[in-house]
This record gives structure tokens, sequence and C-alpha cells, in this order.
């Protein structure tokens, strides 16, 4: 039942990324963090190290501490196998392609990804999940998976998001060359190639000639640097930054702008540059504990789209990420030694 209850939380985390209005964001964190006690671990030590962060997250941001602690809170008691965060992962990855094919059928169907917000926020899951449904694939024999891998790839090149077709070519030719050797890797170049071309025949030419035309990104990036400086420790406060935003804009187009576009300086702009360089260096250990099990690259590309936008932002995608490292962090590094104990013992069995 445990695991039944955590799948179920964190289904409901990533709908609630639907609402647009933002209405059900607060619900939707006090739903995932009562889930994270009733669904999660009820290992005494693993409870106490997610409480731990989890308030002290809160001692120092205050309310808007919530979503790291709520993500403290799932990557310490949410522990699904990792199959089965693969089978969760790629139902709702076919979810929001089924969508975004549907929304070609009809332009007037929103939201194009459910229950993603945009092209972006559904790279970054694709990019968060890949790497997993390979290594499910290669677990089971399961060819569901890599055909689910494959449609959600297409998705996302087909749906235009610049960032996330980079990165998801990068990480597919990573997975290849990692998986079949580097005496196959030549195969990797056609394949992205047709990927890359794919994405350029769907793309808007404009968008791709012109990567900051339009959206400002770098006029906003370079104020947000400004506020940052600003106020460098102790911040501008948990969701104020589209409030504080006005006094440094170097440009007026009589539009609002709530985000930076890169979720690591937004961090740094409301909670001060301590806390962000405290969950920063968490984050590289991990990383680097990790990074030869290859179901963690998709953690390290999430982390990197999110420096051009704001995926974790979103309750739902944040604490998505954080059970898929929380899996990684309790059965990878032993499922991935018990492989290797069990070809051992099947050649030394064979053996003459």
């Amino acid at each position: 039942m445990r695991p039944i209850a955590t799948a179920v939380v964190l289904i409901l985390a990533l709908l609630s990324v639907a609402d647009r209005s933002h209405a059900a964001w607060m619900g939707a964190r006090a739903f995932c963090f009562a889930g994270c006690f009733l669904a999660g671990s009820v290992d005494p030590n693993r409870l106490l190290y997610s409480l731990t962060a989890a308030f002290a997250s809160i001692a120092v941001a205050g309310l808007g501490g919530l979503d790291l602690a709520i993500a403290a809170l799932a990557f310490s008691l949410f522990d699904l196998k990792l199959r089965h965060m693969a089978t969760l992962l790629a139902g709702l990855g076919l979810t929001g392609a089924i969508s975004f094919g549907y929304s070609r059928w009809d332009p007037a169907w929103t939201p194009v990804f459910f229950p993603f917000h945009n092209r972006n926020h559904y790279a970054v899951f694709c990019e968060l999940g890949l790497p997993l449904l390979v290594y499910a694939y290669r677990r089971t024999n399961n060819r569901s998976f890599i055909y689910a891998g494959a449609v959600m790839l297409v998705a996302a090149l087909a749906g235009g998001s610049r960032a996330g077709a980079f990165l998801l070519l990068a990480e597919a030719a990573a997975l290849w060359v990692a998986v079949a050797g580097k005496q196959k890797a030549w195969v990797a170049g056609p394949a992205i190639a047709i990927g890359a071309s794919m994405f350029f025949m769907l793309s808007n030419s404009d968008r791709i000639q012109n990567p900051f035309a339009g959206d400002h990104r770098l006029e906003i990036w370079q104020s947000a640097a400004q506020m940052v400086a600003a106020r460098p420790l102790q911040g501008w406060g948990a969701g104020n930054f589209a409030n504080a935003y006005p006094a440094f804009a170097s440009f007026d187009n009589s539009e609002l702008v709530n985000a930076v576009h890169n979720d690591w300086l937004e961090w740094a702009i409301e909670f001060g540059i301590l806390p962000v360089a405290a969950f920063l260096g968490f984050f590289f250990w991990w990383i680097r504990k990790t990074i030869q099990f290859y179901p963690s690259w998709g953690i390290l590309i999430g982390a990197l789209h999110a420096a051009v936008d704001y995926p974790f932002h979103l309750p739902g995608l944040l604490v998505f990420a954080a059970a898929l490292a929380g899996s990684i962090e309790s059965y990878g590094t032993s499922i991935e030694a018990e492989s290797t104990d069990r070809q051992r013992r099947n050649r030394r069995t064979h053996s003459p």
C-alpha cells in the first residue's frame, strides 16, 4: 500500500502543475507535505534527516522555504523502486505526448502538454526520465520503456523547446555511448542528426536564429544579477521577485516579468546566496557520488535546464525530481552492484 500511496502523491503533485492560475499551488504544497508523512518511509533515521532538512529550510526562508522542505521530505521519505518510478514516469510522459498530439488536431486545446505548463517544462520532465527509462529497459528487458522514451523524446523535440532539444539530444547521445559502448558510438551521430533535423523543421526559424530576441532574457538576467548584488545575504524575500524587479528593470514592454527564467538566480534573489550555495554544495556532492549510475544524469540535465528556465518553481516538478533522486539514492547503487554480482556468478557458472 505504501508504494501505491507514494505514487498517488507524486501523480497529484504533477497534476497541480497544470494550474496556470496558481490557485491550487498552496493546496498542492500542503498535500505534498502531508503526503510525505503518510506515504513516506517509516525508517527512523531517514525521518530524522528529512525533518531536520525540512525545518531548517523553513527556519531559514520562512514559508518560501516550504518547497525546499517538501523536496527534502520527498528525497528522504519517498523510495519507490526504480522500475516503479520508471512506470510512473512513462505514464505521465505519454500523457503529455498524447496531449501534444491532440493539440495539433485541436489548436484550442490547453495546456498543450498536459499536465505540464509548456514545452520547456515537459522537456525537463523528459530529461529527468529518459535515463531511467533506458535503465528500466535494461533491467527488465521490457521494450515498452524504450518505446515510451522514444515517443516522449519525439514529442519534446516537436514541441520546440530550444534548451530542451539541445540537452535531450546530448543526453541521448551520452546514454547511447554508455549503454552500447564506444565501439558503437558512431551510430549516435546519424540518430542525433535526424532528431536535430526534425526539431529545426518543426520549430520557428526566428526563435532559433535569434534565441534571445523578444523574451528579453539577457536584460532580465542582468537586472537579476544587480538584485543579488544589492541584497546578497538577506535576499528580497520568498515570492518577492516580481515586486522588487521593477526598480532594477532595464526595459519596459508593459508586461509583467514574473520570473527570472533561471531557477538558481531567482532563488539567490529571494533567499540570498548562502542557502543557494548550501543547496548547490549538497547537489554537486550527490551528483559526484552517483554520476557512475546513469539514471542520475537526468537530475543533472534538469538542473542545467533550470539555468535558462524555471521548472523547479513548480512544486510538482520539484517534488518529482527530489523523489527520483531519493529512489536512486535508495536503490541505484545496490541494484547496480547486484547486477554486477549476478554477471560474475553467471560467468563462474558457465565457465568450463
